[in-house]
């Protein structure tokens, strides 16, 4: 097959198959730039438009277009060739009336997510949203979970973006495929078939991995038990893990990084025990709001990369994997439930860990598309989702961003929000994204499951800065406040606890169920 052509692996190609109309599979990110002074919104567009010309080219995942292989029989492949690319489709700009506040901003961005892709084009959108408070634009780059994930979309800052105001210049290439033909029906009805005979051989090879990773799986799960630790056991009902429909709702918040890695050095967890404490402290209080049950924690879906494992680091397609977190919603201390998430996630990450190896990302099974397309479909179109209890309850995902200022065609970029997905019997995910000193939170959900987004949002700012007074005490109590959601974040400098900042450490954490 020609060089232009590409099989997806097992894993990317899951994303396509899994997605319907109700449940479109991609992900996006929402930086904030400032413009220049008296830069003109039509003219600072047609710049960027300019820039993404040259520069998206030389992204091989901005050239790729899907193929199907005939008849569903086999995952698709995809076509590279920069004559796919139209840039008047795929560069777009939209124009927010006076006053150009948050919640217009978070409703168009939402309109953006819910919209599904053009699946015969390149899976990649770039939306140019100005007329926003303070001379400020938002650039949504929205990319197919199939060719993207949460690392990767970091490494893609690197293409559009510049460490200085002044945007770099790039030659032109002329080594990039171009007008190269699509692969015929025979090419890829062979290319099928030699995948299907591969494939067990691909298992055969994969069973020492396997099994040493069941091994250590029930090593691990033998000695939790032996403590009298809960294992396997199935998350609560709540009213946002139902079939979802088709709308989205998309809210936005920032805290400061520093304020976050304050708590974490008080408390010896991670940062991402720090932001899944502040989102278990905004369900905790949606819970008590709408009359939930707080007898039994909520679970986390926390993904996990697997690109510092992986041969092949700069693959820009999935490389992650998830574990299941307890977010210890039934522990009303914030202190005490920060411990408890700590253990949890040591003991999640333990599991990881010990069965990563058998971990199949590849995988080619006849007719697999077509069967797994109609699965997704039914369990949609069925409400499937509304007839058992969920694996986990919402999911939760950290990425660290960069540390040092970027620019857009010399904007400044203020904030780098993450927009990801819902699917069906997880209609809430919170996604956070650290960029300079501030750590920028976006929460996506079914507004028909969960009307009060923007309430949850406010419930997490403000979990996070009690949990900030409650751990650091003293002089710092009560001080911790999140950048102003109601008027676009004005920059706050990061502030450290005080030397004679009381910081609270519990040498008897509470016992939880389960906790050894």
């Amino acid at each position: 097959m020609s060089t232009s052509i590409e099989k997806l692996s097992g894993l990317d190609a899951s994303w396509l198959h899994f997605e319907t109309e109700d449940v479109p599979l991609h992900v996006a990110s929402c930086p904030i730039f400032q413009l220049p002074p008296g830069v003109d919104p039509d003219a600072f567009f047609a710049q960027v438009k300019d820039l993404v010309k040259e520069r998206a080219p030389a992204f091989k995942n901005y050239r790729i277009r899907r193929i199907d292989t005939p008849f569903n029989l086999d995952h698709p492949v995809w076509h590279d060739d920069v004559s796919n690319i139209d840039f008047d489709y795929h560069v777009r700009r939209v124009r927010l009336p006076r006053p150009g506040s948050l919640e217009q901003l978070e409703a168009a961005c939402s309109r953006i997510a819910a919209a599904p892709m053009d699946m015969n084009r390149p899976l990649w959108e770039y939306h140019l949203i100005d007329g926003l408070q303070g001379n400020r634009v938002c650039l949504v780059i929205k990319i197919h979970h199939a060719v993207i994930d949460g690392e990767s979309g970091v490494m893609q800052l690197d293409l559009m973006l510049d460490p200085t105001p002044e945007p770099r210049r790039e030659p032109p290439r002329d080594d990039l495929p171009a007008g190269t033909g699509e692969p015929s029906m025979l090419e890829l009805l062979s290319d099928a078939f030699l995948s299907f005979m591969r494939q067990p051989l691909t298992m055969l090879e994969a069973l020492p991995r396997m099994a040493q990773a069941a091994n250590n799986y029930s090593s691990i799960m033998l000695d939790r038990m032996s403590h009298g630790e809960r294992i396997n056991r199935a998350a609560p009902p709540t009213p946002f893990n139902k079939s979802i429909s088709r709308s989205r709702r998309y809210v936005m918040g920032t805290v400061s990084l520093q304020e976050a890695k304050d708590i974490k050095t008080a408390l010896g967890v991670t940062l991402n025990d720090v932001v899944m404490t502040a989102c278990s402290g905004a369900l905790r209080r949606y819970m008590e709001r709408t009359g939930g049950e707080l007898d039994d924690e909520l679970l986390a879906m926390v993904p996990v990369s697997l690109r510092k494992d992986s041969a092949n680091k700069d693959h820009l397609g999935t490389l992650v994997t998830g574990m299941v977190c307890g977010l210890a919603t039934d522990v009303e201390d914030p202190v005490e439930r920060a411990q408890a998430i700590n253990r949890a996630s040591r003991a999640s990450k333990a599991e990881v860990e010990a069965t990563k190896g058998a971990m199949i990302q590849d995988y080619n099974i006849a007719g697999a598309p077509l069967a797994l397309r109609l699965a997704s479909q039914l369990y949609g179109g069925l409400r499937l989702a509304d007839l058992h209890r969920p694996m986990f309850n919402v999911t939760i995902s950290n990425v660290a961003g960069p540390r040092k200022p970027l620019y857009l065609n010399g904007a400044r970029m203020l904030h780098y929000h993450p927009l990801s997905l819902v699917t069906h019997g997880l209609g809430l995910n919170i996604t956070v994204q650290s960029y300079c000193d501030t750590l920028n939170f976006g929460l996506i959900a079914c507004p028909k499951l969960l009307p009060d987004l923007a309430q949850l949002r406010d419930d997490l700012l403000s979990s996070f800065a009690d949990l900030h007074s409650e751990v650091l005490g003293g002089e710092s109590a009560g001080k911790a406040r999140p950048h102003t959601v109601r008027g676009f974040y004005q920059p706050r400098a990061g502030r450290t606890a005080p030397a004679s900042a009381k910081v609270r450490r519990l040498t008897r954490p509470r016992a939880k169920k389960g906790d050894a």
